[in-house]
């Protein structure tokens, strides 16, 4: 067993830490304070501790098993910020190891049991999984999604029972060596904000979870064996515990869609509703879309897709773009506080899909969270909008990307260009543009260059997996089942006061050789820059 360090007390001013908790396995186990847990193959070893020789074995070389152990609970409130880190060694053969931070209220055998340990979701609960085999494959429809054979050391991070994102990691943690893990928790408006380290290497940074809200937990550490085997060990474990969180006030909500029909002969959805008269008093405000089985069933094929908002002069604007899974139905989260100056009085929402088969039940719906800002979006302008052609000499796409020119405020205080761009059409076009085809492009404000790569490389890691069709290849700026994510590029230090921004956009050079011999190949494009004052 393990005897905790507390260096933090509850009873210090709320500004002070909760607690600070170590745990190095060398000290003398006292009764109680680990359960560790074992299933399938692995039960029939020693079923003694998993402490041993100053560390926490993890995973033992039997096939076909899975090992947990539940840490103490750091006594005191939710805290603001929580930090917990620790050393891991393991080596190849085992499926991966996670980490769930479980609250202090459930019960960690059953969670050990449910939950596959390298992607461990578990309802109500932060957990980060360490996937160590995701075997290449060359089939296109079926098996893992690793298409491409990229790395097979990835870490996801999942909440209430989803995971939410997953990326390759540059540093192999299946080495044998000892690598330091660090998780930070920190409570914003609307969720948290969860960061992750191995050494040195920041794998998610500050990244955004809707509806996770500060909570009392415990460390759940866990590793699977499938029909290979690898060992794993965990050691000297830490957990901070900031000060007490700040309570969470209910969102402001306003339901869009309800579960609308969207299919062969319903392409287009409209509602009008009242927002929020002034979007300046909330801090963040969340975007819900969620795609449901419709009466006759569910497309089976990925579909662009597109949330508008009407504005009072019948201007439209792009409040989310996302992608239809193949036969799949799925909910994103989306944080469009950026969108603020349009997300305010009695507005025209239209839900867009053109679709020819059976389709989905749509719900949207926005969550308007109080709090306060650093600095507040007051005016959105338009830069490009519309679906230009690509690789047509005689319809040259800088005849569609203009240069425009803006001016700012004296109250502007900082300045964003967002842009969203996915590309559409394939074979015969060359290169086979523009859905797979990656293509350079330049973003120039005031002369000054910004680079980007319209090419999306983590397709095989979206959370919305498996599916039918190709979910799993790389693609221009999307994948099949997740919305589309901006190309977002702050040029504060060039707007603030009154003076004129000039934008220009240009793709590197190509031409489709294949013209006319099917769709043309183009960008669906919305580009809006987003000026920011003082709360």
């Amino acid at each position: 067993m393990v005897v905790p360090l507390l260096l933090g007390i509850l009873a210090l001013p709320a500004a002070q830490p909760i607690a600070d908790v170590r745990y190095d396995f060398e000290n003398s186990p006292e009764k109680g304070s680990l359960l560790s847990f074992r299933g399938g193959e692995g039960a029939r070893g020693d079923s003694g501790s998993l402490v041993a020789d100053g560390r926490l074995s993890l995973l033992e070389p039997w096939w076909r098993s899975w090992y947990a152990a539940a840490l103490p609970a750091p006594s005191g409130p939710p805290a603001q910020v929580a930090e917990i880190e620790w050393t891991s060694v393991m080596g190849k053969g085992s499926e991966g190891i996670g980490m769930v931070w479980l609250p202090v209220d459930r019960d960690p055998s059953e969670m050990a049991k449910a939950v596959v340990w390298e992607e461990p979701s578990c309802p109500g609960a932060l957990s980060l999984g360490f996937d160590a085999s995701n075997p290449p494959t060359q089939e296109p429809f079926r098996g893992s999604g690793n298409i491409h054979g990229r790395p097979e050391h990835e870490a996801s991070l999942h909440w209430d029972g989803r995971e939410r994102i997953k990326r390759t990691t540059k540093t192999d943690f299946r080495d044998m060596r000892p690598h330091r893990f660090r998780t930070r928790i920190e409570q914003v408006s609307g969720g948290s904000e969860v960061s992750l380290w191995i050494d040195r290497e920041r794998v998610f940074d500050r990244h955004f979870v809707a509806d996770l809200h500060p909570y009392s937990g415990r460390p759940v550490f866990g590793g699977r064996n499938g029909e290979t085997s690898g060992e794993a060990f965990i050691d000297d474990v830490r957990i901070k515990l900031g000060r007490p969180a700040d309570p969470v006030p209910a969102p402001r909500s306003v339901v869009l869609f309800d579960r609308v029909l969207n299919d062969k002969d319903h392409h287009r959805n409209e509602s009008v509703v009242s927002l929020p008269e002034n979007a300046d008093p909330y801090a963040r405000i969340v975007l819900t879309l969620k795609l449901e089985d419709a009466p006759a069933g569910i497309d089976p094929w990925d579909r662009l897709a597109h949330l508008w908002l009407l504005d009072d002069r019948g201007g439209k604007w792009e409040v989310a773009r996302y992608i239809t899974p193949y036969r799949k139905g799925w909910e994103w989260k989306m944080d469009v506080t950026d969108l603020g100056p349009l997300l305010q009085g009695k507005k025209r929402f239209i839900q867009e899909c053109v679709t020819y088969a059976e389709g989905w039940l749509v719900t949207a719906k926005l969550d308007y969270y109080p709090g306060r800002r650093d600095r507040i979006p007051y005016r959105i302008d338009r830069l490009w909008s519309g679906a230009p052609e690509i690789g047509n000499p005689d319809k040259p796409v800088s005849s569609f990307f203009v240069p425009r020119s803006l001016s700012t405020d004296p109250q502007t205080v900082g300045a964003k260009v967002r842009t969203v761009v996915t590309g559409h059409g394939m074979l015969p076009n060359s290169q086979n543009a523009a859905e797979f085809m990656p293509i350079g492009r330049t973003l120039k404000v005031n002369g000054r260059s910004y680079r980007n790569r319209l090419w999306k490389t983590d397709n095989y890691l979206n959370p919305c997996r498996p599916q039918s069709g190709t979910w799993k290849y790389d693609r221009a700026g999307w994948a099949p089942g997740d919305v589309v994510q901006p190309w977002e590029v702050d040029v504060s230090h060039l707007a603030r006061g009154r003076r004129t921004l000039k934008a220009e956009y240009a793709l590197d050079p190509y031409v489709n050789e294949g013209r006319g011999k099917t769709w043309a190949p183009f960008h669906q494009t919305e580009s809006y820059l987003i000026l920011y004052r003082k709360p």
